[in-house]
């Protein structure tokens, strides 16, 4: 009897369920946005190797996220009518498989083609997560177990940049994506190993029309369009500060070298510490509030960037990787939360427009760079994450309060 409560029940963190469940997922995590960001550093060296332009060399980083936008939903839709352990799994094993045979490619086109699968498929985990994370784990718990995973989430990125450019500055950039895929395997086999088998996931029964319906119903629901904005202007901003941040470091009065340069991308281990306390944070006070927290820490480490001290600048970076890996967990945990039904498509739908957000922090924020330089980045950034606050507040504070009352009972 007491085992049949006990499956009848959500993971909470006290369980050792939630805890394998964080542990897999962060495992998926780190193999997903290290393989996405690794060719980053590596860009330089695919331009001498192929004999191609910069600009070519770059599609190896932007076609793949663009190939991610029909993975999400596709493989989101996929996820809620069949089942999220099964899009997870299997989208890994494609990952895996296509980063191993990267290093065989002795032509760029080749090597382009399997980038832009390998993007279609980079979208299993990031579509299924936070759907299987609604359907897991207690609500007044989804903030922890979601900051885990977007921690993870940013070892992946830190440690994919970081380590494939030393790999490859030492060795060659076949050997680094291979030591990038040797370190694959050993973290898909800890995923098959750790995640937890569904226990209330409810598959689509009903036709795929109505189910396309369902998932586009979310584009309907205030609170959620809410919530898809805030991803998509927290992560312009994100972009925009890093984008320009090199231009900007190189220039009177810090003149720094690209070596140095590379060395801010450390501030990422803000945002791997924070999101886990955070989470910790949100259970006792709830996601809206510590959202709005990690706005305003965004907010005071923009201002911080201003100054013309190399000590505050990298001070203020650290200060924005926190707030804004804490507003990102808080956001996407909230999507989980507040969708009623077909999770994982309201997940793509955030993920959607986190990733439309890189491209106008990059292109976008590129008009105030040319014209004001960093003042006029900074300046949008001053002016976004005040209304961004108050706009989410405005938007879900009303849901959140009744939530919060619901959760303060279930403790």
């Amino acid at each position: 009897m007491v085992n049949q409560v006990n499956r009848e029940q959500r993971y909470t963190s006290k369980d050792a369920g939630f805890w394998r469940a964080a542990a897999s997922l962060g495992c998926g995590a780190m193999l997903v946005f290290s393989s996405l960001y690794a060719f980053q550093p590596l860009l330089p060296i695919f331009v001498k190797e192929f004999q191609i332009t910069p600009t070519t060399s770059s599609l190896l980083m932007s076609l793949p996220v663009i190939t991610m936008i029909p993975g999400l939903l596709i493989l989101g839709f996929v996820s809620d009518r069949y089942g999220r352990t099964m899009v997870m799994k299997v989208s890994l094993l494609f990952v895996l498989g296509l980063l191993l045979l990267m290093p065989l490619m002795n032509s760029f086109l080749l090597l382009l083609i399997l980038r832009c699968v390998q993007g279609f498929f980079l979208a299993g985990i990031p579509a299924s997560a936070m759907g299987y994370l609604g359907d897991e784990v207690e609500p007044y718990n989804i903030g922890l177990a979601t900051s885990i995973y977007i921690a993870s989430n940013a070892m992946g990125g830190l440690s994919g940049r970081v380590t494939t450019g030393y790999l490859t500055d030492v060795y060659s950039w076949k050997i680094s994506l291979l030591s990038l895929a040797t370190f694959g395997l050993v973290v898909t086999v800890g995923f098959y190993l750790l995640l937890p088998a569904s226990r209330f996931f409810n598959g689509g029964s009903r036709s795929m029309i109505h189910d396309m319906k369902g998932m586009f119903v979310h584009l309907k629901d205030r609170r959620l369009l809410s919530l898809f904005t805030l991803g998509f202007l927290i992560q312009m901003i994100f972009t925009g500060v890093w984008t320009y941040l090199p231009f900007y470091l190189e220039a009177e009065p810090f003149t720094l070298s690209l070596k140095w340069i590379s060395f801010t991308y450390f501030a990422y281990i803000l945002g791997v510490v924070s999101p886990p306390i955070a989470g910790r944070i949100s259970s006792s006070i709830g996601l809206r509030r510590t959202m709005i927290i990690g706005l305003f820490t965004l907010l005071v480490g923009v201002v911080l960037t201003i100054h013309q001290s190399i000590t505050l600048v990298m001070i203020g970076l650290c200060i924005i990787c926190a707030g804004f890996f804490i507003a990102h967990s808080m956001a996407s945990a909230s999507v989980a939360k507040t969708a009623e039904h077909h999770k994982s498509g309201a997940s793509s739908f955030y993920l959607i427009s986190y990733y439309a957000g890189v491209a106008a922090g990059s292109s976008g924020v590129g008009v105030l760079w040319d014209r004001f330089g960093w003042g006029g980045v900074v300046s949008l950034l001053l002016l976004v994450v005040p209304l961004l606050a108050m706009f989410s507040q405005k938007q879900v504070s009303k849901r959140y309060r009744n939530n919060d009352l619901r959760e303060e009972k279930a403790r």
